[in-house]
């Protein structure tokens, strides 16, 4: 039989992976199967002893607050894009086409080792993400893995048409690259030919058969659906994977394009969760799985949510319910939380291409709206 290895550093970042899941998914709230007796008295939801409660994730005890709500102190983003209304970042592609990114340039910009919360709402057929430990891709700025700032914006620059007429840029437009290869068949991805990345929600579980024609005899009654393939889940396919080094800043395009770790969303959630690496190596993790990225590519360990989307609740634009995002960055460790469901765990093991720190910015493309709320970071290394 053949085995494989695992090197000391990476047993490590993988004990340390699996600690930090479980020690969050301990402290999610569980829901009984249907059908089951109610808890007695007492009882802590057959945790065993010593069990605690779930923490409250509107406790924000030793986190920073990094928008105030009102105003753009502290953010630097188009300004003819992103808007603020009713203590809510918002930014509106159908009006704004392109990709469009606001980042955070207050005290401690540069973060290394935290927990990141966030909430957001989403619309119409937008697709968008968080991305952190990210750094300033354009020339205008120059940032690198060592300096992910960079330089700051030109003063009086808050729109691309300025940048375009400063000289900064050699092209106008909301763009600056796209979302990156989310190719239909990659983890996560709808079937080809879906519409709008609408995913599986809704329909047959991933690796159920097709469903028969309808007939016009009396049909027998219908067998039980094939239980999901979570091993099919666990794909190490997903985005080309690049040999060469990072990307290097452009002079053209948006600038304030970022590149780094992202935590993806979308409209049909079948990439909400996943991690996805924006102008570098795409879709590395897909929702539900725990991957070390290699130098080789991806390598899933488990799955660990067969069902991600399920931790969704309704995109109903703005008038729907908050999703509550928490990231949780510790070395080479990230793990990627919705609604208290934990839904990504990677291990970047990828000298070239892991970042260890970098700057965090909020991002929408697609076609429809996004609403950002409660940004708070809790520093580990400062």
């Amino acid at each position: 039989m053949t085995r494989k290895h695992i090197g000391g550093s990476s047993m490590v970042a993988l004990l340390m992976a699996c600690s930090l899941a479980a020690a969050v998914a301990a402290q999610q709230p569980q829901t009984p199967p249907a059908g089951s007796p109610p808890a007695a008295p007492g009882a802590q939801g057959g945790r065993g002893r010593g069990s605690q409660p779930p923490v409250a994730y509107e406790d924000y005890t030793g986190f920073t607050k990094l928008w105030d709500g009102a105003t753009f102190t502290n953010w630097d983003g188009e300004r003819d894009v992103w808007t603020i209304e009713d203590g809510m970042l918002h930014a509106d592609t159908v009006k704004t086409p392109g990709q469009h990114h606001i980042h955070y340039i207050g005290p401690n910009a540069v973060m290394r080792d935290f927990d990141l919360k966030v909430e957001f709402k989403i619309g119409g057929n937008a697709n968008g993400g968080i991305q952190y430990r990210s750094r300033m891709l354009h020339t205008v700025h120059g940032g690198t893995m060592d300096d992910p700032m960079g330089k700051p914006t030109p003063a009086g620059v808050t729109t691309m048409a300025q940048a375009v007429a400063a000289g900064v840029t050699t092209t106008g437009g909301g763009g600056g690259g796209g979302g990156g290869n989310r190719a239909a068949g990659a983890p996560g991805a709808g079937a080809p030919g879906a519409g709008g990345g609408g995913g599986n929600r809704g329909g047959a579980p991933a690796g159920a058969p097709a469903a028969a024609p309808p007939s016009a005899a009396a049909a027998a009654p219908a067998a039980p659906a094939a239980p999901p393939n979570p091993m099919a889940r666990c794909s190490t396919a997903g985005g080309p994977q690049p040999t060469s080094n990072p990307a290097t800043p452009t002079s053209t395009g948006n600038i304030w394009q970022v590149s780094g770790y992202q935590f993806d969303l979308n409209l049909g959630n079948n990439y909400t969760g996943q991690l996805y690496e924006g102008q570098g190596r795409s879709i590395v993790a897909a929702p539900g799985t725990f991957v070390r990225l290699t130098p080789a590519g991806p390598v899933c360990v488990a799955v660990i949510n067969e069902n991600p989307a399920s931790a969704v609740k309704p995109h109903l634009g703005k008038d729907g319910e908050w999703q509550q995002v928490e990231i949780i960055a510790r070395g080479n460790t990230l793990v990627h939380i919705i609604n208290g469901h934990v839904l990504t765990v990677a291990i970047d093991e990828n000298p070239t291409f892991r970042a260890l720190k970098g700057i965090l910015s909020l991002q929408l493309e697609g076609s429809g709206q996004i609403w950002y709320r409660n940004v708070y970071v809790k520093m580990l290394d400062q």
